[in-house]
């Protein structure tokens, strides 16, 4: 049996163990769910790893796989369903779903791009008595707006051209289940009168149809966008933000979680080495490069950059380098207001960045940045409508 001092790796900080409602499918976990026998050999591949407690309670591994390799095959990391983390603010997070799944109101999730608000939606449904029934999620930015109706609710054969049968909504197939509405800002105005007449009356009607369908599904929305400005700026309606926001939750950005940025990089690391059947690890200057990155994607982009320097990687993973092979802005706006770029990015990358940049800072105001990238409005939507046929 190998044996490598513990100095290696960084040992796992314990959490408070959490004693769960019985019933639920989604089981939080904490960072000290170790066994609790004094010595225990764990098996991987042809290593045998010796885990044994300390006095501090702290679990010690001494491999040189690193502390990835551990959480890997004795999946302990701290969490709620799908979801990991151990930060405060992710804690706090975790409270809040566990007390609003077991109802039925609806729940407005906010947060920026890439920070998991589907996947709170799924664990909220995983949590609830409807569980058994379809979760249905629906992208309300990727539907074209003369559709939405048709999708959400419906149609009847021949409403329009083109509908050649009946076919039902989302808010049908949904049934007794949960129905996830992503983006929903991006709706058109008058499709929201028709979403927040649906929500009250809850019953719908198929385009082209005159029965009254009752609604049953659990309605959760979410979108990245500052729900005040949404509303300031015409984007979403305030009565249907209320009707929404029953009960709210804001997803915290990966730049202030942490120490969790370190921990969903290895899990995520010993996903891939599962799938793969590698062993590969992190380097010394990618546990750096975590702390020093703004991570302005998120937890999606944190995922791509720990793939991507998984394929360049014989055995430790350079995640410095792999950022140079991203397709986007190196990092986020910096505190002066400056955009740093990536060299080797294309003229196109590099003014769809300045284009969203400045439409962020005017306030998602389109005659303002217009007027402040000196170019025409028509010219602004023509490349924002680009962009939105690209995503």
């Amino acid at each position: 049996m190998r044996s490598v001092g513990a100095d290696l790796i960084a040992p796992l900080s314990p959490q408070p163990l959490v004693h769960r409602r019985p019933n639920r499918t989604a089981v939080r976990r904490s960072a000290n769910s170790a066994p609790t026998s004094t010595e225990t050999y764990i098996a991987v591949g042809e290593t045998l790893l010796t885990l044994h407690s300390t006095d501090s309670g702290l679990w010690e591994n001494q491999n040189a796989l690193r502390a990835e390799t551990l959480l890997a095959q004795t999946d302990h990391e701290p969490g709620l369903g799908k979801l990991i983390g151990a930060c405060q603010g992710m804690r706090e997070l975790f409270d809040r779903i566990e007390r609003v799944a077991p109802t039925n109101v609806s729940v407005l999730i906010t947060g920026e791009s890439g920070t998991g608000k589907e996947l709170v939606a799924e664990t909220i449904h995983e949590l609830s008595g409807r569980r058994a029934e379809p979760f249905i999620a629906v992208n309300c930015g990727a539907i074209h707006a003369t559709l939405v109706e048709a999708e959400l609710f419906g149609y009847e054969r021949g409403s329009f051209t083109g509908a050649v049968r009946s076919q039902a909504g989302y808010f049908e197939r949904a049934g007794r289940g949960t129905l996830f509405l992503d983006e929903t800002a991006e709706m058109p105005l008058d499709m929201q009168v028709k979403l927040l007449r649906a929500l009250e009356s809850r019953c719908i009607c198929r385009v082209g149809g005159e029965r009254e369908i009752p609604l049953h599904a659990r309605v959760i929305a979410a979108t990245n966008r500052a729900v005040s400005e949404a509303v300031s700026h015409n984007r979403l309606r305030a009565d249907l933000l209320y009707r929404l926001a029953v009960f709210h939750i804001e997803m915290p950005a990966l730049r202030h979680r942490g120490e969790d940025i370190e921990l969903l990089a290895r899990h995520f690391l010993a996903k891939l080495n599962r799938a793969d059947g590698a062993m590969k690890r992190l380097s010394c200057d990618s546990l750096l490069y975590l702390r020093e990155h703004s991570w302005p994607g998120n937890v999606r982009e944190l995922y791509n950059t720990v793939q991507r320097a998984f394929i360049l990687a014989d055995l430790e993973l350079d995640l410095r380098r792999a950022d140079t092979y991203g397709p986007t802005v190196e990092g986020a706006p910096a505190s002066d207001g400056t955009v740093m770029y990536r060299p080797g990015m294309s003229l196109a990358e590099v003014e769809r960045i300045v284009i969203m940049e400045t439409l962020k800072r005017c306030a998602n105001n389109k005659t303002k940045t217009a007027a402040v990238l000196g170019i025409s409005l028509k010219t602004l939507y023509n490349r924002l409508n680009e962009y939105r046929a690209l995503e």
